[in-house]
């Protein structure tokens, strides 16, 4: 091997081995922005969170609030009503109201706001995407055995203040995007569901 392809060799392992270094150094990183996230919330007794949802030519705003394991969820005509063990759905619409149990290990911010931002163990991969201007970006892969039907989610994080600012996933092949307009501080409690407040609605069980 000539001089000059020696040292061009060794630049490219040079290089190599910095991109590596980079690489292994992401993933601690996007493990530390999980936990500060996560330690927020938790933190909090209760809060309550206002966001918006795109997907294709659906849009809306929502919010929810959430207590210990029990959250009250409002999006356009539906309201959301879980204690922990029993969630209640109501279309105000359609004046129904379906009655399921508690997905508890979801993350799916319409379908378990209780654990939205809580990507904490072994269900998913994190890795760091980016970092800059007071943004990170953070992919998370589903680990082996997490046969979540959202895919890969990617989380933009600000930086200062450890909230969360959106959500992206490929939900059954539907491109959704949740953004975080608000988190503050729960102000009272929970609204509890009342059963006499949607007298004449019909109540479907699937427990």
């Amino acid at each position: 091997m000539g001089r000059r392809k020696f040292f061009i060799f060794h630049c490219f392992i040079a290089v190599l081995f910095c991109g590596i270094l980079q690489g292994n150094a992401a993933q601690p990183r996007a493990t530390e922005i999980l936990e500060r996230l996560a330690t927020g919330f938790h933190a909090m007794d209760g809060y309550g969170v206002k966001f918006g949802v795109v997907s294709g030519d659906y849009e809306a705003r929502g919010s929810y609030v959430v207590e210990g394991d029990s959250y009250y969820l409002v999006l356009g005509d539906a309201e959301v009503f879980a204690d922990g063990a029993v969630r209640r759905e109501v279309d105000n619409r359609r004046r129904e109201v379906t009655v399921t149990e508690v997905d508890t290990a979801s993350r799916n911010i319409l379908n378990n706001p209780v654990r939205a931002f809580d990507f904490l163990g072994s269900e998913y991969t994190p890795s760091l995407v980016s970092e800059a201007d007071g943004r990170a970006v953070v992919r998370l892969t589903p680990a082996a055995g997490n046969d979540s039907p959202a895919g890969d989610v990617t989380l933009t994080v600000d930086t200062a203040t450890m909230r969360p600012r959106s959500l992206s996933y490929d939900y059954d092949g539907e491109q959704v995007l949740v953004n975080v307009l608000e988190v503050a501080p729960l102000a009272g409690h929970v609204r509890r569901f009342d059963k006499n407040a949607y007298a004449g609605y019909e109540f479907i069980d699937f427990r």
